[in-house]
């Protein structure tokens, strides 16, 4: 059975950089605020490409500002793996959101985007390939209640796009 570790550290990095919106724009501080706080949830993610999904529990704890955002959890998959997740996130003055994903067994990943409305579109950089490139994208979008989060990536260099990790969180 594989393990479902590739795609889990995407499940917190999404969810950490939907709490913030560019620095110092009047709302923004409004923005991140629906994030702080405990929130529960799941879906689906793949391990592998090519592989079937499996069905994965999160527990989340956000903390956000106009600048800065930290993200801490813990996402479960068929009752036997547990993987902790976490983000460190900055917003720099002109909207551009900046951080790292800390907890993938291949290694921090570094977060670079920016939001539009209440969703938050990131190029995710693996430190090593993955599907056979070091590139995939993430978007969170808010819901009111939440996020939705999603990581698609190449099946292979030049491949279709594959939705890697698709999870929704709701305020507990």
């Amino acid at each position: 059975m594989p393990s479902p570790t590739r795609c889990l550290p995407p499940l917190v990095l999404a969810a950490a950089l939907m709490f913030a919106g560019p620095a110092g724009a009047q709302g923004e501080a409004d923005f991140a605020a629906q994030f702080n706080g405990e929130f529960t949830g799941g879906g689906a993610v793949r391990t592998e490409a090519s592989g079937n999904p499996w069905n994965v529990s999160c527990d989340m704890t956000g903390q956000a500002s106009d600048a800065a955002l930290s993200f801490n959890g813990r996402c479960r998959a068929a009752l036997i793996v547990s993987r902790r997740v976490g983000a460190e996130i900055r917003i720099d003055g002109n909207g551009r959101y900046t951080g790292t994903y800390i907890g993938s067994t291949i290694g921090p990943a570094a977060l670079s985007g920016r939001r539009s409305g209440n969703t938050v579109t990131l190029e995710v950089t693996w430190p090593a390939p993955v599907n056979g490139d070091t590139s995939a994208t993430m978007t969170i979008t808010a819901t009111g209640n939440g996020f939705h989060f999603a990581v698609d990536d190449l099946a292979e260099p030049g491949g279709p796009s594959v939705r890697m990790t698709d999870i929704t969180m709701n305020r507990r």
